[in-house]
């Protein structure tokens, strides 16, 4: 399997001018119905009304990583400044915002369609307070929401279960960071040595040097980058596939684009470059 650029699609976007100006980089891709959402530092761009979203509307200052739910029909983004979090849902038909919180972490989907997040101090579901107590930024639940997966202040991963609130120490072998359940009750998780992990159980499996992790269902893999840099800047960075049996695979070649934050989509995989800060798309052939 291979990925080419989806030019024709209209998922590319070295869009030149956009309500009037240039805007500035794009941080974060995200699929939604038919179309896509761009999200950089203070503003979100999607085609649906008003098609323009700036963080200063919500009294924020920045947003920060776009989730897409299981159905595609709606993506979460977290939106906050050093007095205000929320959560903001977009849709094909607009948005709305979950809550005005001191303090509110990065969203996430289980397997049924359940927004979940930590805010106050607390888990939330649907933007409810469902305990149990919880002050980790970043989360990721099961498919079955029964479990949270975070990591503490030692870089620790630990599982917690929604029911009892018992907690279980993952691993402590390395200093991890951003955690997430795959289907199967697996857990994926970088390093800050560089590596990438599979947990299943009390197996440990390295997939491999990189960054950026995320599940690809419809390849049921894990995508990622493999990047060099020569010690200020990227100078390289390509999209990789890793699956059970088969090992890495390197997706693509691309000496001019340096490929960040890969979103898997049905159809292909959605990327930041880093050196022009657009966003766009390749998709999967084989």
């Amino acid at each position: 399997m291979a990925l080419k650029p989806c030019f024709a699609s209209g998922i590319l976007f070295p869009f030149p001018l956009v309500f009037g100006g240039l805007l500035p980089p794009v941080m974060g891709v995200a699929s939604l119905e038919n179309s896509t959402v761009l999200v950089g530092r203070d503003y979100i761009v999607w085609d649906a009304t008003p098609g323009l979203l700036r963080a200063s509307e919500f009294s924020c200052d920045r947003f920060y990583r776009p989730v897409s739910s299981p159905d595609l029909g709606t993506v979460a983004v977290w939106a906050g400044s050093d007095a205000v979090n929320c959560v903001v849902l977009l849709t094909g038909s607009g948005y709305e915002v979950m809550g005005s919180y001191t303090e509110a972490g990065l969203p996430c989907w289980d397997g049924a369609g359940n927004l979940w997040f930590t805010a106050e101090g607390v888990l939330h579901r649907n933007g409810e307070a469902v305990g149990p107590a919880l002050s980790a930024h970043h989360i990721s639940v099961d498919p079955m929401g029964e479990k949270v997966v975070f990591t503490d202040r030692g870089d620790r991963i630990l599982s917690m279960s929604m029911e009892s609130g018992s907690v279980d120490t993952v691993s402590n072998a390395y200093r991890f960071y951003g955690p997430f359940f795959i289907p199967g009750g697996g857990i994926v998780s970088p390093s800050l040595d560089g590596g990438i992990w599979l947990f299943r159980g009390s197996e440990a499996v390295f997939v491999d040097n990189g960054e950026h992790p995320a599940w690809w269902p419809e390849r049921n893999g894990i995508v990622y980058i493999r990047s060099t840099d020569d010690g200020m800047n990227l100078t390289s960075s390509d999209i990789w596939l890793w699956t059970e049996g088969a090992g890495s695979l390197q997706l693509t070649d691309t000496p001019y684009i340096l490929e960040i934050n890969p979103s898997p989509a049905p159809d292909g995989v959605y990327y930041v470059d880093a050196f022009s800060g657009l966003a766009g798309c390749f998709e999967a052939v084989r």
